[in-house]
């Protein structure tokens, strides 16, 4: 959560530029470990949590958000749900706030099938897309309990598990460590095994299908808060090649209609981790949108 109205001298840089960043760990995710007295929890019901934390207990007025992957959702809902109160959001994301609904919400390919016309570097890109993250989408809405004990008995298990998403969702070239250091990937994982925390943020996905996501407005966008977005060309989708295109494409389509963007970027460098992978890119992007919007 970021609070833009943080004085400017206490940052340097552009004072126009400056904010206070309050980051809240989602629920889950590492911290505080099983959720036990939250066993619905999904990216909607958070996104109320951090409005009551950022509205009534620490007591903004106004506020602006950012996220990418689930935090990138949980923002979106935010910027729906309670526009009056944002400034904006950024994200590093498009999806659309109902993306896990429906009976085939685990079927990562369900709006690309394969066809025998399709142009074969579509067809190629849907498979990629397939063998990167199908399984994980799959299995978590599926099966993630039974992966969950799994994992959480053997920290090998677990840190192969993750290493994976870091390896194949990252932008490394085949170097996963040209990316990540060591003791970055170990610490995260480190986090997960201490705080036996890796069920619940499997749960997020299963609960966003069994709690489906229902708009508290019929306005379009549906997303009415300014919205800026972070792009890499390593997640086009497929049809699509270069950053510009990204763009274009975004803006153009029906995930572009969900949001009122005010600020779309794309990048060569990065992936599904945008903020840790290149982070001068995300703050770059994220200042542009926030510059201006304030009292």
């Amino acid at each position: 959560m970021i609070d833009p109205l943080a004085d400017p001298a206490a940052f340097g840089g552009d004072p126009a530029d400056a904010f206070d960043v309050i980051v809240p760990s989602l629920p889950g995710f590492g911290f505080p470990g099983p959720l036990t007295g939250f066993p619905d929890v999904n990216f909607w019901k958070v996104s109320d949590l951090w409005h009551t934390l950022m509205t009534e207990i620490l007591e903004y007025e106004k506020y602006a958000a950012g996220g990418c992957d689930i935090g990138g959702i949980v923002s979106s809902q935010l910027g729906h749900k309670y526009a009056d109160a944002l400034y904006g959001i950024h994200i590093g994301s498009g999806l659309p706030l109902d993306f896990f609904s429906g009976p085939r919400a685990w079927d990562f390919a369900r709006n690309r099938p394969l066809t025998d016309d399709q142009p074969a570097d579509v067809r190629a890109r849907i498979i990629e897309w397939d063998h990167r993250a199908a399984c994980h989408l799959a299995v978590h809405m599926l099966d993630g309990a039974t992966l969950a004990h799994g994992l959480s008995d053997s920290p090998a298990g677990l840190l192969a598990w993750l290493l994976e998403r870091w390896n194949a969702w990252s932008d490394n070239g085949g170097d996963v460590e040209s990316v990540f250091t060591r003791d970055d990937l170990l610490t995260h994982a480190t986090i997960y095994w201490v705080n036996n925390s890796i069920a619940t943020s499997m749960r997020y996905y299963a609960n966003a299908n069994r709690y489906p996501w229902t708009p508290a407005h019929d306005r379009t966008p549906i997303v009415q808060a300014p919205v800026g977005l972070t792009f890499v060309t390593y997640e086009n989708p497929p049809g699509i090649h270069t950053a510009a295109e990204r763009v274009q494409a975004f803006r153009t389509g029906p995930q572009g209609a969900w949001f009122n963007h005010v600020n779309v970027n794309a990048h060569d460098h990065g992936g599904h981790f945008i903020p840790w992978e290149n982070p001068d890119a995300w703050v770059t992007d994220l200042r542009r949108t926030f510059h201006g919007r304030r009292p």
